[in-house]
């Protein structure tokens, strides 16, 4: 059974008008999540939505509890999940106005927790491609029956923020061949494969970042009205997805086992603290070594 979950913007809890709906508070062991989960029925399948942010945008980049929010997610049963935030381009043929499918990310973070395997249960998890191909594909599909401008085979490059890149910074990443810049979706996409949950990210392109900007400084207050001017079309896309997300899922997706390959410690070495605090992660890993 595939079960959707959709990271984005305050504006997620807009789509409750879309069936029935509830708002869930949960609790993990590292913690709340960055908001109550709004679960949707509709169209015969249930679908959550999480506000990375907070429904009020209040939770610095930095500050949000990545594996809170995971966790809470694989509580629920969530096999994928969709991101949906703001980029800035780095590249003068990414206009504003227009969705990236990205692929790639390259982690320039520096404060932020990024895994759950940090004390005596270590697993290495495979990164290569980070990203589900078969939410790639529909995700594409959806946006080019929409005809909404868009770019595929997007490198994603994490700063820590909550500042914006300085021109050097800026141009040394234009350089260097990334083609986004943003500040939430890492340690995001990295614990989520963790958690053995497929995953992809939609990024909206609001602005230019520094290097192609000609004044001093970038006006924030025109990516905030960027943002709103996409909503609606990002709302589409969430819209098809919930119907159409899992139509090239596969059963046998080695996402959906990657600890397998990746866990080297020997349970009975871990401790009952680490084990029932990942108890939900490990599930299914160990309910097949029993």
């Amino acid at each position: 059974m595939t079960v959707l979950a959709i990271i984005g913007g305050s504006g997620l809890y807009d789509l409750k008008e879309l069936g029935d709906s509830k708002e869930l508070e949960m609790q993990t062991a590292w913690g709340k999540p960055s908001d109550k989960i709004l679960e949707l029925k509709a169209n015969n399948k249930t679908t959550y939505f999480l506000p990375r942010h907070g429904r009020k945008h209040n939770i610095n980049p930095t500050n949000i509890n990545y594996r809170a929010n995971i966790d809470a997610l694989k509580q629920l049963g969530v096999t994928d999940i969709i991101s949906i935030s703001a980029v800035g381009s780095l590249k003068r043929e990414i206009k504003p106005g227009s969705f990236v499918i990205i692929n790639q990310y390259i982690d320039k973070t520096i404060k932020r927790a990024n895994t759950f395997f940090d004390r005596d249960l270590i697993a290495h998890v495979s990164l290569a491609s980070p990203n589900s191909s078969s939410l790639e594909k529909i995700c594409s599909e959806i946006l080019k029956n929409k005809n909404y401008k868009y770019h595929e085979n997007i490198s994603y490059v994490a700063i820590e923020g909550p500042q914006l890149s300085t021109f050097a910074e800026s141009h040394l990443h234009h350089m260097q061949g990334f083609d986004v810049v943003g500040m939430t979706n890492m340690p995001e996409a990295r614990i989520t494969r963790e958690a053995e949950i497929r995953y992809q990210s939609i990024g909206m392109v609001t602005d230019y970042d520094a290097f192609n900007v000609e004044s001093d400084f970038i006006d924030v207050s025109k990516i905030i009205e960027a943002m709103k001017q996409m909503t609606g079309k990002a709302e589409n896309i969430i819209k098809d997805l919930i119907t159409s997300f899992d139509i090239y899922a596969i059963d046998n997706d080695p996402i959906l086992t990657c600890l397998d390959q990746s866990i080297v410690s020997d349970l009975k070495d871990v401790s009952n603290k680490t084990k029932q605090d990942l108890r939900f992660i490990l599930r299914r890993y160990i309910a097949k070594k029993n």
